[in-house]
């Protein structure tokens, strides 16, 4: 079975009666390798790539508003420095063209940069249903396990909301560079009032924040004892693995130089005096 919806609400109405038999599709760019391997066999698909404004991005009351369906390419472009390069970092131009930030945030590899990104932006998502509505999930609430999100089998990811004024930093270590899945990665974010969200990929089940260095920052601020003592906490955050790309001892270790690299990037950029 194979369905093409133009419209969000006859999208919602076929999730809604389909549910799990019909997989979404927009980008492929997950979905097509995992059916080339022989993991996943869907039964039909239910194509997004038709869906009127699905793909748009907006900015409202010093937000940005970015539909499913945004790619790769399209999120690169947004002066919001973290997700910008986060979304460079995935694949190469063909990838980026095709794939979506909805698609990262379903798939919810504890790799996903897009997903890193978002969550040093304290983004939310909307989850939407025909007849239940729209409901609102804070990201840091949203990966529930590996690969296991809130997402429910007849619901849809409609929008993704971040603020846009925010000062953000992000690295990426990749065994062939920015265009392969991250070893680790690190993503930053300071709001206008100074409270720092510190997010990192590869590194546990689910891309995570770092909540103990997070406090330590938002206490003490950037001075080099706190940066240096936030960059020690984050292994009491992390629980890396060993595996064919990095042991978990590697991906400590470089979780701890990327936390206080980029907290030195921000205090640069805000002429916070080391002290």
């Amino acid at each position: 079975m194979f369905s093409q919806p133009t419209t969000l609400e006859e999208a919602l109405d076929v999730r809604a009666r389909c549910g799990p038999d019909l997989l979404p599709i927009a980008g492929g760019t997950d979905i097509v390798v995992a059916m080339n391997r022989g993991q996943l066999r869907p039964a039909g698909f239910l194509d997004l790539t038709h869906v009127r404004g699905l793909d748009a991005v907006r900015h409202e009351n010093g937000r940005y508003e970015c539909g499913g369906a945004a790619t790769h390419a399209t999120l690169s472009r947004l002066p919001v420095e973290a997700l910008a390069e986060a979304a460079l970092s995935v694949g190469g131009p063909a990838i980026r063209n095709r794939g979506t930030i909805g698609g990262n945030l379903v798939t919810a590899s504890p790799a996903g940069d897009g997903c890193v990104a978002l969550l040093a932006l304290d983004a939310d998502v909307e989850l939407a249903h025909a007849s239940r509505g729209r409901r609102v999930v804070p990201l840091r609430e949203y990966f529930l396990g590996y690969r296991k999100t809130a997402l429910l089998a007849d619901e849809l990811i409609t929008r993704v909301r971040f603020p846009k004024d925010w000062i953000t930093a992000w690295y990426k270590i990749g065994k062939r560079g920015s265009v392969n899945i991250s070893v680790v990665c690190c993503a930053i974010g300071r709001s206008p009032t100074g409270l720092f969200h510190i997010a990192l990929g590869s590194v546990a089940a689910t891309p995570i924040r770092a909540p103990h260095a997070e406090e330590i920052v938002n206490r003490d601020g950037l001075t080099d004892g706190a940066i240096a003592e936030a960059a020690d906490a984050v292994r009491r955050d992390i629980s890396p693995i060993d595996d064919h790309r990095a042991s978990a001892k590697y991906r400590a270790a470089m979780s701890v130089t990327l936390v206080a690299r980029l907290l030195r990037r921000i205090r640069d950029r805000v002429k916070e005096p080391a002290r």
